[in-house]
């Protein structure tokens, strides 16, 4: 939730716009200025007073332009996946937001064993790692160390940046941009104001869109018409993410019959679990009881034993996988828990497919 959204909760019972104005004016200020240091970064590296770095080899990025969950991590995974499938030699190099590392680069998966915890990783490396075998992950906050120790080590030939839409520092041959239809509706005000990283003005950066939670055709219309009101070459792609099972804490797969009629608790840490639960209702769920906690949460002994007393009335709880990777076992031992599996779906996904590989396939030896 960004600030303004936590300001309108608050302030809501005077149904005053002016108030409301009022009372965020110091948050436009300082998303004016935060907008400035966003812009003067950006205009320094395209002028070359700051340099970006090249690696040998080719560079996805995977990003947004949003605060919040916009479907990245299952995104990599999708293009890890194809391109391991093709014969490339791939690795994922993530920021590792949270992790408790402190070194330059971490590596959290040597693509056959995963070597850190998921305390250690950060949530989101430590899910990919798990479920991507033969594909080395690593997180580093400067993303060309990450990839010279892949390249150095496993002769990566291509590198995948996990929320590296931001990260100009290092040079990238592709860059992939997810949106949704929250992105440009309602107030494109910069953080703190509002929920943008950066200008809408900066999608001319990237290569290709993917458009995702798009609610209607009329709503990817107007997505659509905003990126090519800003690229008009912009290369459109549309997709969703569906649920595709539960997983057990061992790894087992159950069906999602499983969830029909059932009484269950939905508990996550995401930055939309909103949609988590609803996807839970549209599965046939009956939620009993909802829990939410911050994006990216690691529980307290606190919050397993809340977890536990209300799971006494339901027949089991539902998390996500970023969620179940972070709980601890002994708790898992106790109660019955499944995570939600969710994948990217593409419309036109021959063609996406297409057009990814013939991106990189000069550099497939």
């Amino acid at each position: 939730m960004n600030l303004r959204t936590l300001f309108e909760r608050i302030i809501w019972q005077r149904h005053d716009k002016k108030y409301i104005e009022i009372v965020l004016f110091p948050l436009s200020l300082l998303s004016l200025l935060y907008r400035g240091v966003v812009q003067v970064r950006y205009c320094l590296y395209q002028r070359g007073i700051l340099r970006s770095k090249k690696l040998p080899c080719k560079i996805i990025s995977v990003g947004n332009i949003s605060l919040g969950g916009s479907g990245k991590t299952p995104t990599t995974h999708y293009i890890a996946k194809l391109l391991k499938e093709n014969g490339f030699r791939v690795g994922i190099v993530s920021r590792g937001y949270r992790s408790k590392r402190t070194g330059k680069v971490s590596l959290i998966s040597n693509g056959d064993d995963v070597i850190l915890s998921s305390r250690d990783a950060g949530d989101e490396p430590y899910m990919l790692a798990k479920k991507l075998k033969g594909i080395q992950v690593l997180t580093s906050k400067d993303r060309y160390q990450g990839g010279r120790y892949a390249i150095e080590h496993f002769n990566s030939n291509v590198l995948i940046l996990d929320d590296g839409f931001q990260h100009i520092r290092l040079q990238r041959d592709i860059d992939i941009l997810l949106l949704d239809s929250r992105t440009i509706s309602g107030n494109n005000y910069l953080f703190p104001r509002g929920a943008l990283r950066e200008p809408l003005m900066n999608l001319k950066r990237a290569d290709v869109f993917l458009i995702t939670r798009a609610e209607s055709l009329d709503q990817q219309r107007e997505l659509a018409n905003t990126i090519r009101s800003i690229k008009k070459d912009a290369e459109i792609f549309y997709g969703y993410f569906q649920a595709k099972h539960l997983i057990d804490p061992f790894g087992e797969r159950k069906g999602l019959d499983c969830l029909k009629g059932k009484r269950v608790l939905s508990f996550s840490g995401i930055a939309n679990p909103e949609r988590f639960t609803t996807s839970l209702k549209e599965l046939g769920a009956i939620v009993a009881k909802e829990l939410i906690f911050p994006d990216h949460y690691w529980y307290s002994s606190t919050d397993y034993k809340r977890i536990e007393e209300i799971s006494r009335e339901v027949n089991f709880a539902v998390t996500t996988e970023k969620d179940m990777v972070k709980i601890d076992n002994s708790f898992l031992s106790k109660v019955k828990t499944f995570a939600l599996s969710i994948e990217l779906c593409l419309d036109r996904e021959e063609e996406f497919k297409e057009f990814l590989l013939r991106r990189v396939g000069a550099f497939s030896n």
